[in-house]
């Protein structure tokens, strides 16, 4: 799609914003709230020069001038997403194991909590312990299929707080080692398969025991759930993938790309008109392309119900993952499997602009059309600060 294309699909994403958020906060006062308003006003500015420019110059010639307006790095942003999703999936590659291979595990929560985490006054310390007992599932399951129970295992959870339509639907999906390490002997313990009944039911008792403790039997639902779900709860155990080479990216471009921006992206919008938005979705049920057409505050709800709390990490690592030990434990699994590496995989902390909008549009926008130089940077100006930076000031 075009630059022109992407830039009509924005602003028709934003309208629906423009003309509804207003009456949609007054009728849904949780989200008329400082902190909202605070997203939606960064994601209407942003890539405008209300959030500050920088403007490069061929200082050769004379004639090639680009700006580039700044990013509002917003949780309800479309733009800012894409970003995020790259720079993410670098990061998140360059803290794999050498020699381990990875797969995606799904754990999915059943329809009876999903009022429950969404109305709770403390979701994001909900959401938090929901990742950790996902990861202490799996690793209860994999020290009872390789009989160790001071196994560590190597986890990276996300939260998806969404189905493909945009409804709520909280799940988790997990990076998951496949194997375990044995701490006292250091030796890698490998495992290639995981039983999806046992899965099942291992994830329904880790997280109704949760629950129970958490919220309590709340009227008798998680007696209900143990008879209602006698097989367990829906869980994907996932297909054995060898991740830390060229072929991480398409399983970690999944896993991101709804961390950061809203569920539908502004492509997948085809019409916006008359209060409603109509807009299609790739269905897990029926394998196909379906539509669907929805009150404008309707599709706004769908949207801004996945924005978490301030500072919540959707991303998490736990185990031989962990950010604390993870150096110490990379060393001793790279001697275990006998892949010794040169180091692990290095990780760009950002992605310069010229770099990321040459992936995207194949071409440097820094680099002067008429002479071929590159542009230097001549001014930089934030709302806040005024033009703080001009090379020809006196």
């Amino acid at each position: 799609m075009s630059f022109k294309g992407i830039k009509n699909k924005l602003l028709r994403f934003k309208s629906v914003f423009v003309t509804h958020w207003i009456s949609f906060t007054i009728k849904h006062p949780r989200y008329n709230k400082p902190y909202y308003h605070s997203e939606i006003k960064k994601m209407m500015d942003c890539g405008s020069e209300a959030l500050g420019f920088a403007t490069f110059q061929c200082l050769s010639c004379g004639k090639g001038e680009h700006t580039v307006n700044f990013s509002c790095k917003g949780k309800a942003c479309p733009q800012c997403g894409k970003r995020y999703s790259r720079e993410s999936m670098e990061k998140i590659a360059s803290r794999l194991l050498p020699g381990v291979n990875y797969r995606q595990v799904v754990l999915t929560l059943p329809c009876e909590f999903r009022n429950i985490f969404y109305n709770h006054p403390q979701q994001g310390a909900l959401y938090s312990e929901l990742m950790s007992v996902g990861h202490a599932c799996l690793e209860a399951l994999i020290q009872d299929l390789l009989l160790c129970n001071t196994l560590k295992i190597a986890s990276i959870v996300f939260i998806h707080t969404h189905g493909r339509n945009g409804s709520y639907n909280p799940h988790l999906h997990i990076l998951l080692g496949e194997g375990g390490l044995n701490p006292e002997t250091n030796q890698w313990l490998p495992i290639s398969y995981l039983p999806l009944g046992r899965l099942r039911l291992k994830w329904q008792a880790h997280l109704l025991h949760f629950m129970a403790a958490r919220i309590g039997d709340l009227n008798g639902i998680i007696k209900a759930l143990w008879v209602k779900h006698p097989d367990g709860f829906y869980a994907h155990p996932g297909n054995g993938k060898k991740v830390p080479t060229k072929h991480y990216r398409g399983l970690l471009k999944y896993l991101i790309k709804y961390l950061a921006s809203p569920p539908i992206g502004v492509s997948r919008i085809s019409c916006v008109s008359d209060g409603y938005v109509s807009y299609y979705y790739q269905s897990h049920k029926s394998k196909q392309r379906e539509y669907e057409r929805v009150e404008a505050e309707v599709f706004i709800g769908r949207m801004v119900q996945h924005i978490l709390p301030k500072g919540f990490q959707r991303i998490r690592y736990y185990g031989l993952q962990a950010t604390a030990s993870f150096k110490k434990w990379y060393e001793i699994i790279a001697m275990a499997v006998g892949d010794l590496v040169d180091g692990m995989i290095s990780y760009v902390s950002r992605l310069k602009y010229c770099d990321f909008f040459r992936e995207v549009a194949g071409r440097n926008p820094l680099v002067c059309t008429f002479c071929g130089d590159d542009m230097e940077l001549i001014r930089l100006y934030h709302p806040d600060r005024g033009v703080f930076y001009d090379i020809f000031a006196p």
